[in-house]
């Protein structure tokens, strides 16, 4: 009897601990996530172990930038047959500068996207703000400024400057006398708000859930297991009435979405054709007439495919939709993994991963960018950091 008050005693700390974060923390980044329910993924160099808050202490992985390495980097090509050595700004080096006085960079981006904030690295503070951005549009010659831009100072060296675009962007400039001292650009693809939220299917086969889909993990190629563990996958025989949902926790603004096959080209008979035609809808919240459809035009079936909207969704998203009714060759949805990158539709003066975090900005009816935080007119009295949200000692 004593034996078992002891157990029980033990089980109840071990318990009070788990609940205490301490636990879920330790595993969470050990598998690579981090958050207070293990909702976001660690992009650290070398798939090293990130902080609870996602921190990385080697920094990031190179393909993922900004507050906790949560934003993809997009990436681009340089325009133009200058002469200049350009390798420092597309080697991944933030201590790398141009040392060819060039006064004016252009960037082709290898995924045309609509354009939300990017980041840059110079090697003098001085530099901050001596910078204009422009951009080129999708089916047009023609540069157009960013004249309703806005900067946020992250540190000495780095500044990160507001763009949005209705519109899908192919070249983006950056010129004036920041770009004598830049070291580094990060032009921002967005972050995956897709990401471990809320998913259903129709009906699942054995244990295909739909979760699998936004788990981040697209499975490797060619191996069933791998492939099954972490792919979605509705029941034989439904007819039109399969389809797998997404349902956002918060309302989002996307900017594209990168949905995986089920790769296996190997079997050709089984798998990879069952996405041929498939449709994608997103809606708003319950009450508003709206949505955004996108069907795919045929041919091969695609291992990957990207679905950019142009221009962009007018309105903030709850829900993804995905079926194949036009597709009578299968009346199965599977898919590996649903990438929906953007950001969460705040209310003003709010920022953060699920809008949870206060703008503290120098002026108070300054909005702070939704993604870092930062504020255009400096952080308010008493607040600093990048995101303004750590109390000066």
């Amino acid at each position: 009897m004593g034996a078992c008050a002891i157990y029980v005693l033990g089980f109840v700390v071990l318990i009070s601990a788990c609940l205490s974060g301490i636990c879920l923390a330790q595993q969470c980044n050990q598998e690579g996530w981090f958050g207070d329910k293990c909702q976001f993924q660690c992009h650290c160099a070398g798939n090293g172990e990130c902080s609870q808050s996602g921190t990385c202490s080697d920094g990031c992985d190179p393909q993922w930038f900004g507050p906790a390495c949560q934003y993809d980097v997009s990436e681009y090509n340089i325009s133009g047959g200058s002469e200049s050595d350009l390798s420092w700004l597309t080697d991944d080096d933030d201590t790398t500068c141009n040392t060819d006085d060039l006064e004016s960079v252009t960037t082709v981006l290898d995924t045309p996207h609509t354009l939300t904030w990017v980041r840059v690295v110079v090697n003098s503070t001085a530099l901050l703000d001596q910078c204009e951005l422009s951009y080129q549009l999708k089916d047009s010659d023609a540069s157009t400024p960013c004249n309703d831009s806005r900067s946020a100072t992250v540190d000495n060296t780095t500044v990160d400057i507001s763009c949005p675009t209705k519109d899908v962007v192919t070249h983006v400039t950056l010129s004036g006398s920041i770009v004598r001292g830049m070291c580094s650009l990060y032009i921002s693809g967005g972050r995956n708000v897709a990401l471990k939220q809320t998913a259903y299917q129709s009906q699942t086969y054995n244990e295909w859930y739909a979760s699998n889909a936004v788990d981040g993990n697209p499975g490797i190629p060619d191996n069933l297991a791998s492939l099954q563990s972490t792919c979605s996958h509705t029941h034989y025989g439904l007819g039109d009435s399969a389809y797998w949902r997404l349902v956002f926790s918060i309302d989002v603004d996307i900017n594209r979405f990168i949905i995986y096959n089920r790769r296996e080209p190997s079997r050709r008979d089984c798998c990879e054709k069952r996405l041929v035609n498939f449709t994608l809808e997103v809606f708003p919240s319950t009450g508003q007439n709206r949505q955004y459809t996108y069907t795919d035009p045929g041919g091969p079936a695609q291992q990957v495919y990207t679905v950019v909207p142009s221009p962009q969704i007018g309105f903030p998203i709850k829900t993804i939709f995905i079926h194949v009714r036009k597709n009578r060759q299968n009346d199965i949805v599977t898919l590996c993994e649903v990438y929906a990158f953007g950001e969460v539709v705040c209310p003003p003066g709010k920022f953060g991963r699920q809008c949870e975090r206060d703008c503290n900005c120098f002026n108070q009816t300054d909005t702070c960018f939704v993604s870092t935080g930062g504020c255009p007119s400096g952080c308010a009295a008493g607040y600093t950091g990048e995101d303004c949200y750590t109390r000066k000692a």
